[in-house]
């Protein structure tokens, strides 16, 4: 016969062992139904040496350890440090706070501690922060670091949300210059209607020097905190923000996830202020002072990102569009995207670029006229930039220059360095392309441009060339047709009147650089060749003759009317040396005569010393022929003639005259003029043309 082994039957041991097992089940069981309630005053204790400060829960206390550990108390109260006389940290109702085991086990490892979620009905906090960096949120017998370059809260645990019903919340922080209180406020429950059911906050103080006045309204319950781990999982909650930034009026009606933190948000925005600038400020972005501004456009935030989409910005009388997008997840922090519109004022950013507005071109109290306010350097390493620009015209803010048209540019900003890359625009027919680049790293800073331009129409770029009586502003394609019709009037000797003192087709180019911290600094120490060139163009007769001082030919130009003479070329070669700049050559030639300027524009100083000498090409009864002289300043310009050469004829004439008879008088004034003279323009007969030049005035 085959044996069967007997049954199994348990020994004592396992009795025990398995007894042992389902009672500790069961009692973690009744522990997770009744909350631990014999764990109270043990957590307290182990909260208050972790806090090194008292922590006291009070009332009803439940705890829960397994499934979604969290701590339901009453009524939870810490304390805070002495030294920083508040009454206390916290002193919260009816609360509800979770965790993940997870994030307790990388705080035991040193990591900054998170807290799922914080829920209280009512909330009283004190948040304080000292010169010296300590703050009463810093718990525990060896707080945070006081590390300048630490997260402004270190210290104080990372929260997944956040969630008040009503409270005070009272934050001053000497470091970042704030004195804010955010009261809170909810009503919600079956005793209350819909329409009146949700929350209010109320943020009222000072933020980095600049007074803040918000009232928050929120359908439900908004998260007040809320990390980025969280953000995404947060639901949406209507809400609307209304009130004052310093001078500025703020308008948001969308929806939110979070108040602070990481906020989720989106919706409409209305924004208007006396200055961008003042927006900027206390978010960290260089933005340059402007005139007053009125933006509407739609606002996000998610991930630390800022997008704006703005259908309408009017900065004084500029009015701009864009859609841009600052990112304070990279370090520095980034602003991206487009900047458009049919129209941008210059003088709306005069401001930012050291001029007191539109009426800048007039002298200051010193007299000057170049812009003195100095550059705000520091805050172009606030953040980088990568912006496209695309303006429909750019306004010089003066009647007598046309403006820009089609202004295209790539505006970046990296690590303090400002560049206009790509730049191109089209005015008066022609075009304008190039860099301009300035580095906030050196000190000074240093700025260059190297620009080209080609096709402009000179007269219809310099309004002011035009006689008062002259045909106002018109398309580049008139402009150019009017060109070449009075070119061609010009050849053929016909009387029409003149349109224009100056006209033709301008072209050139500058490689200049400079250094300083404002305009006038940087022109002041310019260094660099800029040439230009007018071909197809015409120069007053009358001009011509009242340049050179020939009474009698001017005077025939009165009587019969002012008539373009063709120019035969005309050539501006300067150059600029530490702020002075001199022609090396600048002529213009037509059928009449040839005009020189010889001297230097100073403007280290804004000085002027110029000296123009005309040398005719035909034959004039009575001349007066003498060199101009241009000086005194960019604000004061004095024109003159030099005298020395003027008493030579008059002395002469007067000699002849008792020598010989009145007759013989006029001879001292007579001007032969030199037909077939040599080009001008060309660079080999320039040294047998060009007359000697004026002594240099004495730089300063």
């Amino acid at each position: 016969m085959t044996a069967h082994p007997s049954p199994y039957r348990p020994t004592r041991t396992t009795w025990i062992v398995g007894g042992m097992t389902a009672a500790l089940v069961l009692g973690i069981a009744a522990g997770e139904a009744s909350g631990w309630p014999f764990l109270r005053q043990p957590l307290e204790n182990a909260m208050t040496r972790a806090a090194a400060v008292p922590v006291q829960l009070q009332g009803a206390v439940k705890l829960h350890l397994l499934w979604r550990p969290r701590l339901e108390v009453e009524h939870l109260r810490i304390a805070s440090d002495p030294r920083f006389e508040v009454p206390h940290l916290l002193d919260a109702r009816r609360v509800t706070l979770a965790w993940g085991w997870g994030d307790v086990w990388r705080w035991r490892r040193g990591e900054r501690m998170r807290i799922e979620a914080l829920q209280a009905d009512e909330l009283d906090a004190h948040l304080v922060r000292s010169a010296d960096r300590s703050a009463n949120w810093q718990l525990g017998a060896d707080p945070a670091p006081k590390d300048p370059d630490e997260d402004d809260f270190a210290g104080l645990p990372r929260f997944g949300s956040l969630t008040v019903g009503q409270g005070l919340i009272a934050w001053t922080d000497v470091v970042q210059d704030v004195d804010m209180k955010i009261q809170l406020q909810g009503r919600e429950g079956e005793t209350v209607s819909a329409q009146r059911s949700g929350y209010e906050a109320v943020f009222s103080g000072r933020y980095r020097a600049l007074p803040v006045k918000l009232q928050v309204q929120a359908g439900g319950t908004l998260p007040l905190l809320q990390d980025a781990d969280a953000a995404t999982r947060a639901p949406w909650v209507p809400m609307r923000v209304e009130g004052s930034v310093a001078s500025s009026r703020l308008l948001f009606d969308g929806q939110a996830a979070a108040l602070l933190g990481t906020p989720r948000l989106q919706g409409a925005l209305q924004f208007k202020g006396p200055s961008l600038a003042a927006v900027g400020k206390p978010l960290g972005i260089t933005l340059p002072e402007t005139p007053p501004f009125d933006l509407r456009g739609e606002l996000q935030h998610e991930g630390g990102a800022w997008r704006l989409q703005a259908s309408r910005a009017t900065i004084g009388s500029s009015r701009l569009r864009g859609d841009l997008l600052y990112d304070r997840r990279t370090q520095p922090p980034r602003l991206s995207g487009l900047l458009a519109g049919p129209k941008l004022a210059l003088a709306d950013l005069g401001p930012a670029i050291g001029t007191r507005g539109p009426a800048a071109a007039e002298p200051n109290s010193s007299g000057r006229v170049l812009p003195q306010r100095r550059f705000d350097l520091p805050s172009l390493k606030a953040m980088d930039a990568d912006v496209q620009v695309n303006i429909d015209e750019v306004d010089f803010g003066t009647e007598k220059m046309a403006s820009l048209r089609q202004l295209q540019t790539r505006l970046r900003l990296q690590a303090g360095v400002l560049r206009l890359e790509d730049l191109q625009a089209v005015v008066s027919g022609g075009s304008v392309k190039g860099l301009t680049q300035l580095d906030a790293n050196a000190s000074p800073a240093r700025w260059e441009a190297r620009l080209d331009f080609a096709g402009i129409d000179l007269a219809g770029w310099l309004r002011g060339l035009r006689p008062a009586s002259a045909p106002g502003d018109a398309p580049a394609a008139t402009a150019t047709k009017a060109l070449k019709r009075e070119r061609e009037q010009a050849r053929q000797g016909g009387d029409q009147p003149v349109q224009a003192y100056l006209t033709g087709v301008l072209s050139g180019n500058l490689q200049v650089r400079g250094e300083g911290r404002s305009t006038a600094e940087i022109l002041s120490t310019l260094d660099g060749p800029l040439n230009l060139r007018l071909r197809d163009g015409t120069l007053s007769y009358l001009a011509t003759e009242a340049m050179g001082l020939d009474v009698a030919q001017a005077l025939g130009v009165v009587i019969q009317g002012d008539r373009p003479l063709p120019l035969r070329c005309a050539r501006f070669d300067l150059v600029a040396r530490q702020g002075v700049i001199e022609p090396t050559l600048a002529v213009m030639d037509n059928q009449d005569s040839t005009v020189w300027v010889t001297g230097q524009v100073s403007l280290r100083d804004e000085s002027l010393a110029l000296r123009v000498v005309t040398r005719p090409k035909d034959w004039s009864p009575l001349s007066l022929r003498t060199p101009i002289t241009v000086k005194g300043t960019l604000g004061k310009p004095d024109v003159g003639i030099e005298a020395q050469g003027l008493a030579g004829r008059v002395l002469g004439a007067l000699a002849l005259g008792a020598a010989v008879g009145p007759a013989a008088a006029l001879l001292p004034f007579i001007e032969q003029g030199r037909e077939g003279a040599a080009d001008p323009c060309n660079p080999p007969a320039v040294a047998a043309a060009a007359p000697a030049p004026a002594p240099a005035p004495k730089k300063p």
